[in-house]
């Protein structure tokens, strides 16, 4: 029986998925009806992070093993946070006026990936139920 409900969880992940793809799209759609009719695009760089950043814990679901809460430190500091910081830029910078470098080729492609902010999510949840074993264990 054990070994069916692994199978099972797998299953309503990929229900799951489907689900959420179908709800984001939905979102995305209303937010940018409403931003076109209003003539603000902040509600559409927000809108792209939450539900980016969404993804990106709903899909770390799948590596989670072990629901205990255990910190990785490192992962938390070197990678979810400058990930996460750098997401919040666009969106920031768009309610305070802050000019985007635009001409930096770099910085486009990465803004325009919208892999950062899921990344964000993911190790945002890897870095708190830390399933690796350490050296000392």
């Amino acid at each position: 029986m054990k070994k069916w409900s692994t199978y099972m969880w797998k299953l309503i992940w990929v229900i799951g998925l489907f689900l959420l793809t179908i709800i984001s799209y939905d979102i995305k759609y209303q937010i940018k009806v409403i931003s076109g009719t209003t003539y603000s695009i902040v509600p559409v760089f927000w809108t792209n992070f939450i539900i980016l950043f969404i993804w990106g814990v709903y899909l770390s679901l799948i590596f989670i093993k072990k629901w205990t809460i255990k910190i990785n430190l490192p992962l938390l500091i070197c990678v979810f946070l400058p990930c996460f910081l750098f997401s919040l830029f666009v969106p920031l910078a768009m309610i305070f006026s802050i000019s985007l470098p635009i001409g930096d080729i770099w910085f486009n492609k990465a803004v325009r990936s919208n892999l950062i902010e899921m990344v964000a999510g993911l190790t945002f949840m890897l870095s708190i139920f830390n399933n690796l074993k350490s050296e000392s264990e």
